[in-house]
């Protein structure tokens, strides 16, 4: 009995302090993807599946009412990804420094289009993937305020 007690008692205290993720406005949310990393993402109508936005290992984000502005390190990023061990992938991903970098203009309509020639798919209202300078270049050219700032910054 005891030992329930203290089972039943640290689920309780984990299910207490676990962080809900925070709502990033205008229906925008992060959420895990099938790889267990966070993604943004958005129901676009009612009762549909959520769309993904960003999907890939998200570092860091800042959101405030207008931007969402995101660095991320994408799985693929990893040289040599096809000929790895789970293990090893694992850990040359965790050792990875790669990033990209996106912005979300959340009052802006979000329109979906497909590029024939690249077969991307893209929304209208999202930017990137940047390299960091061309990120900061694209954050003045939007006026994202100077206050909403990744850690990277």
């Amino acid at each position: 009995m005891e030992k329930f007690i203290f089972y039943f008692t640290i689920l309780i205290l984990l299910t207490i302090g676990c962080e809900r993720f925070p709502n990033l406005g205008n229906g925008y949310q992060l959420d895990y993807n099938g790889m267990n990393d966070i993604s943004i993402i958005k129901c676009l109508k009612e009762g549909d599946a959520p769309t993904i936005f960003i999907y890939g290992h998200i570092l860091d984000y800042a959101f405030d009412s207008t931007f969402i502005i995101v660095a991320e390190c994408p799985r693929d990023s990893v040289p040599g990804i096809k000929t790895m061990s789970q293990p090893e992938y694992q850990e040359a991903f965790e050792q990875s420094t790669f990033r990209q970098y996106w912005i979300i203009n959340k009052q802006e309509k979000s329109e979906y289009s497909l590029d024939t020639l690249t077969k991307l798919a893209r929304y209208s209202n999202v930017y990137g993937p940047f390299k960091k300078d061309d990120y900061l270049r694209k954050r003045e050219e939007l006026k994202i305020p100077r206050e909403l700032i990744l850690k990277e910054d």
